[in-house]
């Protein structure tokens, strides 16, 4: 167990370094692309540029995980061999598999944590960079309208609005229909404004037009109505654009997007395809540290950095390539969600295990 805590320590060693490394260059090339004109526009205060790159480190982490976990696999098995460690760890009866545990185990544990920082930090401070940029910096107005939730529906019940006031927290032109279970109407609610409650979570409705319509479809009878308290499936809160992308969102908050997308008839394929990506892709840094298994098998004379190095830049291109494939064939609909988002993995993961076992046979 010693051994095994010291090849992991050496490892997360070298995961910590990397995560620090591209943090702070993705900072500093981003101030300085930043600096030359968007900044110098709309002329931020320091502690509103501090607060908006400060805001996104967690998910530059999250980002920079399978790097890490890619590069430490192989920097930490390459220095090992060169130092003649593993040759003595083989000596003293340990088997290459052994030898690599902590690499998975390590990468098993930067996977797990780029699910729980991409769960609980991600969704909420991409919400603040993102406020930041478009209000505090950029002074527009945080009332977006979030376009094609006009349309939805609960049960045997279709809603439909023409506009929300998101200041006001108002509907205007609305229209409710209860249908039977051949679609034919049942019953129809018209009215021209409906304020939302906050508290009783009711919608308050005005100058309101009921509609009741007879078994066959035909208008039976109409009765007008000053007001009335009505119980929607719509919250204001959801009803304002959301200007994250679907990676920035929780695993709750993208479901949520989805069922509303598929109840109003909007098209969800990309957000399912992103909804899979996103449990999928933490997954990588755990792949990509099975990488450093290969030098398990070789002594010190026979490994080279310069092929170690190749290796990690092939295997990390590739992943790349595939994901950006897999995605693209995803949203086309040429192959399921679930593929698309977990080819990537799956293809690396072969090609690592069959590198790994040619690594062993020689």
């Amino acid at each position: 167990m010693t051994i095994f805590f010291y090849i992991l320590k050496e490892y997360l060693k070298y995961v910590v370094g990397t995560i620090v490394l591209t943090v702070f260059l993705f900072v500093l090339f981003d101030f300085i692309h930043k600096t030359t004109k968007y900044f110098v526009d709309y002329n931020p205060s320091t502690e509103t540029i501090i607060k908006f790159y400060v805001y996104q480190i967690p998910a530059q982490i999250t980002q920079a995980l399978p790097i890490a976990g890619l590069l430490a696999s192989v920097i930490s098995m390459i220095l090992l061999s060169r130092t003649n460690e593993i040759t003595a760890m083989r000596a003293a009866g340990m088997s290459p598999l052994q030898i690599g545990l902590p690499l998975a185990a390590g990468g098993l544990l930067l996977s797990l944590s780029s699910l729980l920082i991409g769960e609980l930090f991600v969704p909420r401070y991409a919400q603040k960079v993102h406020y930041i940029q478009q209000v505090q910096i950029e002074g527009e107005k945080d009332e977006h309208f979030l376009s094609g939730t006009k349309w939805l529906r609960d049960g045997q019940r279709l809603i439909h609005f023409q506009d929300f006031d998101p200041i006001a927290q108002r509907l205007t032109q609305v229209h409710v229909v209860d249908v039977r279970p051949n679609f034919r109407p049942a019953k129809a609610v018209e009215a021209q404004t409906g304020t939302y409650d906050s508290v009783a979570k009711v919608w308050h409705l005005k100058d309101v037009k009921v509609l009741t319509f007879k078994a066959n479809g035909t208008l039976a009878h109409v009765v007008h109505e000053k007001n009335q308290l009505l119980h929607l499936p719509v919250e204001p809160q959801k009803l304002k654009k959301d200007p994250r992308k679907p990676n920035e969102m929780s695993f709750k908050e993208l479901t949520e997007l989805i069922d509303r997308g598929d109840q109003s008839g909007a098209d969800t394929l990309p957000y399912k395809v992103d909804l899979h990506g996103k449990f999928a892709y933490p997954f990588a840094a755990f792949v990509v540290s099975l990488v450093g298994l290969k030098f398990g098998y070789k002594s010190e004379r026979a490994t080279e950095t310069a092929k170690g190095v190749l290796l990690a830049f092939f295997i990390g291109i590739s992943y790349w390539f595939v994901m950006s494939a897999g995605r693209a064939l995803g949203l086309r609909g040429d192959l399921h969600p679930f593929v698309a988002a977990w080819l990537a993995n799956a293809v690396v993961l072969v090609v690592i295990v069959f590198d790994a076992w040619m690594s062993r046979r020689s």
